[in-house]
């Protein structure tokens, strides 16, 4: 059986829908950075990143950039931009999500998509140090944004806001 294809995705959506996509970066030698990416409609730039930030060593945050843009002169530029899918407007709050324009870091849902992703809890610690106590033998299973972007996607098909198809999909590139 051949893996889960990219989903295809048209280049104009319907009308009022917005465009999900997944940004990557290059966390070599580990592995990449993952967000979800929610731009406005005008400018594919200027958007919501949707992202756990953190490190398997410490923990992970659950975040939102509010009418964040990805500025070529900065390292906010993705690696890869993958459209994932197009989602209907009523998933969203245009207004509160774009917050009128004003660049804001926040960890507070405002619509249904991001209460969907918010459902998932950002990954904790789970590095431990050499002085750690932890139980002899058990392996410890290491979450990290990519693990909370899989999920988020899962609990997204589970709402009904995604297709089940962008979950099979993130599931087989997850490194």
């Amino acid at each position: 059986m051949s893996a889960p294809k990219q989903p295809a995705v048209s280049f104009k959506g319907p009308t009022g829908s917005f465009l999900v996509e997944l940004l990557t970066y290059n966390g070599a030698p580990f592995h990449d950075h993952w967000a979800l990416w929610v731009s406005l409609h005008d400018d594919p730039n200027f958007g919501v990143y949707i992202h756990a930030t953190g490190d398997v060593r410490n923990g992970f945050t659950f975040e939102l950039k509010r009418s964040y843009h990805l500025d070529e002169a900065s390292d906010s530029i993705p690696t890869t931009r993958i459209p994932l899918q197009w989602v209907d407007a009523e998933h969203f709050d245009e207004k509160a999500m774009f917050n009128d324009g004003k660049e804001t870091f926040d960890h507070v849902p405002v619509c249904e998509f991001e209460t969907s992703v918010h459902k998932v809890e950002a990954p904790k610690k789970s590095l431990n140090s050499v002085g750690d106590q932890g139980t002899p033998g058990k392996k410890i299973v290491q979450r990290d944004c990519q693990t909370w972007i899989v999920e988020a996607a899962d609990q997204l098909v589970q709402d009904g806001i995604f297709n089940k198809d962008v979950a099979a999909f993130l599931h087989s590139i997850q490194q």
